[in-house]
């Protein structure tokens, strides 16, 4: 017979995530570790090429009345393949996306070293892109639009834990240690803001809960 794993999900999944890992015939938790508070920001029309940090952030920007309008015809650029999603619905044409900051900040020092950019972002932010650019002299402002909220509770121990950004590993850290805990992360840059041995992590193949999911039924298969 084997045994039965905990696992715990740093955020509220959707019915059907959720269902999918529940049906791995393990205990399955969940619980929201940050929350995202939209911030009030101001914007003026420039020839600025616009970057978008998240799915959170054009969540925020989109909430601006007659912000569709002043926006429609701007260029820009994104990190992930989902928020590159979400502006196209909006209306946006996205020009470029990567799937991490660095890897979009080496883009632009390459490909777009004379452009100057506007940055929506939120307070809790990897410092990658803003760094790069600015190391390479391309002129970068930085606008926050929404606030990441740490919601930090003491959960007792998981044999694997779901982590999908490193303000929910922070605030995870808070009251819980991983002691011999699978942390399996949504990519490269949650997995390395946290500070254990790389076997004890696994990294989604594609940026995605999907895919963190496949993570985990690969994962319990192995260990069959």
């Amino acid at each position: 017979m084997k045994s039965v794993l905990k696992i715990l999900s740093t955020k509220t999944l959707s019915k059907t995530q959720k269902s999918r890992i529940i049906e791995l015939g393990h205990t399955y938790t969940e619980r929201n570790f940050i929350e995202t508070k939209t911030v009030p920001f101001s914007y003026e029309e420039n020839n600025s090429t616009i970057l978008f940090s998240s799915q959170n952030a054009v969540k925020s920007v989109y909430s601006k009345p007659g912000i569709n309008t002043i926006l429609k015809d701007k260029k820009c650029y994104c990190v992930g393949e989902k928020t590159k999603s979400l502006l196209i619905e909006k209306g946006l044409k996205v020009t470029h996306f990567e799937e991490n900051s660095s890897d979009l900040a080496y883009f632009i020092a390459k490909k777009a070293k004379n452009e100057r950019f506007l940055f929506f972002c939120g307070n809790e932010r990897r410092p990658e892109l803003e760094t790069i650019l600015k190391k390479e002299n391309i002129e970068i402002e930085a606008t926050e639009v929404y606030q990441t909220i740490l919601k930090p509770k003491k959960m007792g121990f998981f044999n694997m834990i779901l982590f999908y950004s490193p303000s929910g590993v922070k605030s995870f850290l808070k009251h819980n240690s991983l002691d011999q805990s699978l942390c399996v992360c949504i990519g490269q840059t949650t997995a390395s803001s946290i500070l254990t041995p790389k076997k004890n992590i696994l990294i989604a193949s594609k940026p995605t809960i999907e895919h963190m999911i496949y993570t985990i039924k690969k994962q319990l298969h192995t260990h069959d």
